[in-house]
C-alpha cells in the first residue's frame, strides 16, 4: 500500500502541472495534502534520487488531470449576479428575485432632491409659486389685467426674499421681469427693497443685471442714491469682471456731469484731494489745482492704468478706462509712454472704437507703432472683418483715417482694408461716418468735406508717426487703388449716387478726383440718368425730378463748375456730355423749372465753348418766348444770359 502511494507520488512530483499566477483560478496544491501524504512524498523524493543515480527506475510519462477548484454554490450565484447602478446596497447573501421598481426609485430620488432644496433654501415653496406665476406673466398672450393681478401676487410672494433671489440665476430673472413688466408702484417698491444692497449686487454675475434694470426703470432720485452708494468704490468696481460694464453704463448714460467728474477723480487717485472740487474736468486741471500732490496723483494714476491693462478685455472696453488712459497720454504728450503703448498694442483694435476717447487712444497706438506692428493691426482688422464696423462707427472711422495716414505699405492696405470697403460700399456711403472714410481716400484732408476739428486731430500724429514715404505719394497711391472701382460703381448704379444730397457729395468728390475713360463713362451715366423724366427722388415727402431736388441740384452745379479744371487738364467735361444728349423736349421742360434753369446757366458760365454753343443754338424763339413768361428767378437770369449773346436760333 505504501509502495503504490510512493510510485504515484513520484510521478506526480516529476510532472508538475502548470499553475496560473495572479488569477482567480490559481490554487495552492499543498493545502490539499495531509500529514501522512507529506511523509510519503518525502520518502518518495529519497527513493527518486536513488533511482536516478543508479538508473534502474524509469519514470512513466503520464499526464496528471488538472485539479479543479471547488467553488461553493453560493459563490457562483453571487458571481452570476451583476449589481445594477442605482440599486440599494445588498449583501452577497441577498439574491434578487425581481426587477427594481424604477418609478418608485425615481420618486424617492425626487423627494430626496426636494428635501435637500427645502433645507438649503428656507423659502423654497415661495420660490416655486413665484416661478409658476412668472411663467404665466411673461407670456405675450397673457391679458393686461390678468398680468397686473399676477404681478401684484408675484411681488407679494417674493417681497421678503428679494435680497436673496437676485443672487440666483433663475430667481434673478423673476426680479428682472418684475422691474420690466411691473407697474411704476411695483418697480419703485422693488428698487427701494434692493437699493441698499447695490454695492454687493454689482459683484454678482446675476444680481448686476438686476442693477441694470433698476437704473433703467428707476426715477432720478433713485438713480442718484444708487450712484452715490458707489462713492469710494469706483476703481474696484471698474476693475471687477461683473461690475465693469455696469459702471460704464452708469458713466455714459445715467450719471450727471458732476457725478462723472467724481467718478474720474477716483480713477485718478485724487478723490480725497478734490473732494470739494466737483467741477474740475480733465486730468490736466486736476494736476494744475494740486501742485503739492502732483507726483502722488501721477503715481496712483499710472498704477491704476497698469492694473486695468493687466485685467485684459474686461476693463479695457469701458469708456472710464479709455478716458483715463487718453488723458494721461495727453498730459504727458506721448512721452515716457513706450511701455504703455507696447502693452496696448497687444489688445484687439476693436476694443477701442466703442468710445470717443478710445478711438483717439487707438490713433496714438497706430502713430507710435512701427511697420511690423502696423502690419499686425491691419491683418487683425482683416481677420475679424471689422472694416465695415469701424467705418460706420461714430468714432471708429478715425482709426481707419489714422491707418491711411501712417501706413507706408499701401499694397498691404490694398489687400486688407480696401476690398472690404469696396465690398460694402452700398452700406458705407449712405452712413454719416462711412462717407468720411471715402472722402479720406479721394479728397485727403479737404476742408470742403472734413470738419477742421478732424483735420487738427489727424495733424497731431505728424510728430509721432514713423513714416518714410511722403504724404502726397501715399495719398496718390491709395487714390489710384480705389478711383477706377468707384467710377465703375457710379457708371453701373447712377440711381444710388443720385438718391440723396449727402450721397451725391461723395459722388462729387469721386468725379473731381477721377480721370481718363472711366471718368467719362461715369459722367455719361450720370447725365443720362439726369435727363430721364421718369427718374424722380423724394424731397420733403414729395417726388420730384432729379434736377429739382435741392441737395442734388447744388451738387450738379458744383460738378459743372469743376469743368473749368477738366478743360485745363484736357479731360472731357460734364457740360459737353450733358449738352450733347439733351433734346428739345428736355429743354422745353427744363426752362419751365426754376432749378433746371440754373443748371443751364451754370453750363453757359462753364467756359466750355462747345456746350455753350449747343445750348444757345438749341433754344428756339418759341422756347425763348415761353421762358420769358416764367416768373421765377431762374428764368429771368437765363433770359439775361441768352440776350447777352446775339446767336439765338430762329
Amino acid at each position: 500500500m505504501t509502495m503504490k502511494r510512493t510510485s504515484s507520488t513520484k510521478n506526480t512530483i516529476k510532472k508538475k502541472p502548470k499553475v496560473l499566477l495572479n488569477t482567480e483560478d490559481s490554487i495552492d496544491y499543498t493545502k490539499s495534502l495531509t500529514s501522512e501524504d507529506t511523509e510519503t512524498a518525502e520518502s518518495g523524493f529519497q527513493e527518486l534520487d536513488i533511482a536516478e543515480n543508479i538508473g534502474k527506475i524509469k519514470t512513466e510519462k503520464k499526464k496528471i488531470p488538472p485539479i479543479k477548484k471547488t467553488v461553493p454554490k453560493s459563490e457562483k450565484e453571487n458571481k452570476s449576479f451583476k449589481k445594477v447602478k442605482g440599486k440599494p446596497n445588498t449583501t452577497n447573501d441577498d439574491k434578487p428575485t425581481e426587477k427594481p421598481n424604477w418609478k418608485e426609485f425615481k420618486k424617492e430620488k425626487q423627494e430626496l432632491r426636494l428635501k435637500r432644496k427645502t433645507q438649503k433654501c428656507p423659502f423654497y415653496e415661495a420660490v416655486v409659486k413665484a416661478k409658476k406665476l412668472w411663467e404665466t406673466v411673461r407670456r405675450d398672450d397673457c391679458p393686461k389685467e390678468k398680468k397686473e393681478a399676477l404681478l401684484n401676487e408675484l411681488f407679494k410672494f417674493s417681497k421678503s426674499h428679494l435680497e436673496t433671489m437676485v443672487f440666483s440665476h433663475d430667481t434673478a430673472r423673476i426680479v428682472q421681469w418684475m422691474l420690466k413688466l411691473g407697474t411704476p408702484e411695483i418697480c419703485s417698491q422693488v428698487i427701494n427693497e434692493l437699493i441698499k444692497h447695490v454695492p454687493k449686487m454689482l459683484l454678482s454675475k446675476y444680481a448686476c443685471l438686476c442693477v441694470k434694470n433698476m437704473l433703467k426703470q428707476g426715477d432720478a432720485e433713485q438713480r442718484k442714491i444708487i450712484i452715490n452708494s458707489l462713492k469710494g468704490k469706483i476703481y474696484s468696481f471698474t476693475l471687477h469682471t461683473n461690475s465693469a460694464k455696469i459702471m460704464d453704463l452708469i458713466y455714459t448714460t445715467y450719471a450727471t456731469q458732476e457725478q462723472q467728474n467724481t467718478m474720474m477723480h477716483e480713477l485718478y487717485g485724487a478723490s480725497s484731494i478734490l473732494c470739494d472740487s466737483p467741477n474740475v474736468l480733465s486730468f490736466t486741471e486736476v494736476l494744475k489745482n494740486s501742485p503739492n500732490t502732483k507726483d502722488i496723483i501721477l503715481a496712483k494714476t499710472k498704477d491704476h492704468i497698469r492694473k486695468f491693462v493687466l485685467k485684459q478685455k474686461t476693463s479695457m472696453q469701458t469708456t472710464l478706462v479709455h478716458n483715463l488712459i487718453y488723458e494721461y497720454i495727453l498730459y504727458t504728450g506721448g512721452k515716457d509712454c513706450d511701455e504703455l503703448f507696447t502693452s496696448l498694442k497687444e489688445f484687439p483694435i476693436e476694443l477701442f472704437y466703442t468710445s470717443k476717447s478710445g478711438c483717439h487712444l487707438a490713433m496714438y497706438i497706430i502713430w507710435s507703432a512701427n511697420s511690423k506692428e502696423k502690419k499686425a493691426i491691419l491683418k487683425q482688422i482683416k481677420t475679424t472683418a471689422s472694416t465695415r464696423d469701424l467705418a460706420t462707427s461714430e468714432y471708429g472711422y478715425l482709426i481707419l483715417l489714422a491707418l491711411f495716414d501712417s501706413v507706408d505699405d499701401t499694397v498691404l492696405v490694398k489687400k486688407t482694408i480696401i476690398p472690404e470697403i469696396l465690398k460694402n460700399i452700398d452700406t458705407i456711403v449712405p452712413d454719416e461716418y462711412g462717407r468720411r472714410v471715402i472722402f479720406s481716400l479721394v479728397a485727403w484732408r479737404d476742408s470742403s468735406y472734413f470738419h477742421p476739428r478732424d483735420i487738427e486731430l489727424l495733424k497731431k500724429g505728424e510728430s509721432l508717426k514713423e513714416c518714410k514715404k511722403d504724404d502726397n505719394v501715399r495719398v496718390k497711391e491709395l487714390l489710384n487703388t480705389v478711383s477706377d472701382h468707384f467710377l465703375q460703381h457710379i457708371q453701373e448704379n447712377p440711381n444710388f449716387w443720385l438718391s440723396s444730397g449727402s450721397i451725391a457729395m461723395v459722388l462729387l468728390a469721386i468725379l473731381k478726383s477721377g480721370s481718363g475713360d472711366k471718368l467719362q463713362e461715369a459722367m455719361t451715366s450720370v447725365a443720362n440718368y439726369l435727363i430721364d423724366p421718369n427718374n424722380k427722388v423724394e424731397d420733403k415727402d414729395v417726388k420730384v425730378p432729379v434736377y429739382e431736388h435741392s441737395g442734388l441740384h447744388m451738387v450738379l452745379r458744383k460738378i459743372i463748375a469743376h469743368d473749368k479744371i477738366l478743360v485745363k487738364n484736357n479731360e472731357t467735361t460734364f457740360s459737353e456730355i450733358l449738352s450733347s444728349i439733351i433734346t428739345d423736349d428736355t429743354l422745353t421742360s427744363w426752362i419751365q423749372c426754376n432749378r433746371a434753369c440754373f443748371l443751364l446757366i451754370a453750363m453757359i458760365e462753364s467756359d466750355v465753348q462747345s456746350a455753350v454753343e449747343k445750348i444757345k443754338s438749341s433754344i428756339s424763339t418759341t422756347m425763348l418766348n415761353l421762358l420769358k413768361k416764367q416768373k421765377f428767378s431762374g428764368a429771368k437770369v437765363l433770359v439775361t444770359k441768352l440776350n447777352s449773346e446775339a446767336s439765338i436760333k430762329k
